[in-house]
């Protein structure tokens, strides 16, 4: 005989949730006040009624409202939370693999075309043909370069052959020679360790887009990052002494708040929590705190 297994949860409506939710109130109100008379002394004062009223009350009701109201609620909250989960992950696993083939296959083949450049310009005698293949192997090297930056952006490979902190360290040194700010970078605690592969993706995207958001509007002239493993938690701080803004009307959506909001999901999703302090004049600090699972003690 076929199994039926419903792939989703049932559907939370609110209205009946609201009926439900009166009615069940009103029946329990009614019932308990039925049976105080029973269950009372005689001469007990309002105030003790009162109490044992709203504690049967109170009896009554949680269970039915933990059923028809929470529980599924906590569901929905547990599916969605699970399937942002499983799409960050399909998206770096995703990220690793176009880098992967671009790296081993188009980074390959252009290599081998910029040798045979140089090859065909070392061997050849005519004057026009090395200028012409000086002209090819230029166009070469700025199509090397612009792909280096496409899998860079795409996911580091030295973040899955190195780890965060040499990830972190490319990416700070990257935007010291292309940003205006100066940028410092401090780590503690991670010398000798690899963390979960998610765990480490996690900590590079925060850092990378707290980081792009302070290049882009804090017009600040310096920012510090940091990241720091303490107990079983990993501590990612980036700060700058920018213009600053109004945090709590960036995170709401109220103005080009975004980066925050993908900071925000990504600490969420992995358990972890994120803070942002800022105001108008006096700089900004992004600092989110993500749980540790250690996955290995390698040399980093």
């Amino acid at each position: 005989m076929p199994s039926r297994f419903k792939m989703t949860p049932p559907p939370v409506r609110p209205h009946r949730l609201l009926w439900l939710s009166l009615v069940t109130t009103f029946a329990s109100e009614y019932f308990i006040m039925k049976l105080l008379p029973w269950i009372l002394p005689a001469k007990s004062g309002d105030s003790f009624q009162a109490v044992v009223d709203a504690c049967l009350l109170t009896l009554f009701v949680a269970p039915v409202l933990w059923l028809v109201a929470v529980r599924p609620v906590q569901r929905l909250a547990d599916s969605r939370m699970h399937f942002l989960r499983q799409a960050l992950s399909a998206q770096e696993e995703e990220r690793r693999r176009i880098t992967q083939n671009l790296h081993d296959g188009l980074g390959q083949s252009l290599t081998s075309l910029m040798l045979g450049l140089r090859a065909l310009q070392e061997t050849s005698t005519s004057p026009e043909v090395r200028e012409q293949v000086d002209v090819l192997r230029q166009m070469g090297a700025d199509l090397h370069t612009e792909l280096r930056r496409i899998v860079r952006g795409l996911r580091p490979v030295i973040l899955d052959q190195l780890g965060l902190v040499a990830a972190i360290e490319r990416l700070v040194e990257e935007v010291r020679q292309t940003a205006i700010p100066a940028v410092e970078f401090a780590a503690s605690g991670l010398n000798e360790t690899r963390l979960e592969a998610d765990i480490e993706s996690t900590a590079f995207r925060i850092v990378q887009e707290a980081l792009s958001n302070a290049i882009q509007h804090s017009d600040s002239t310096w920012i510090r990052v940091s990241v720091t493993v303490r107990g079983r938690e990993l501590e990612l701080e980036v700060s700058d002494n920018g213009k600053g803004f109004d945090a709590p009307a960036a995170v709401r959506g109220k103005s080009s708040g975004y980066g925050l909001l993908g900071i925000r999901e990504r600490a969420t999703i992995s358990g972890g929590r994120a803070e942002i302090v800022a105001s108008p004049g006096t700089g900004t600090i992004v600092s989110v705190h993500l749980p540790l699972a250690v996955q290995s003690a390698t040399h980093v």
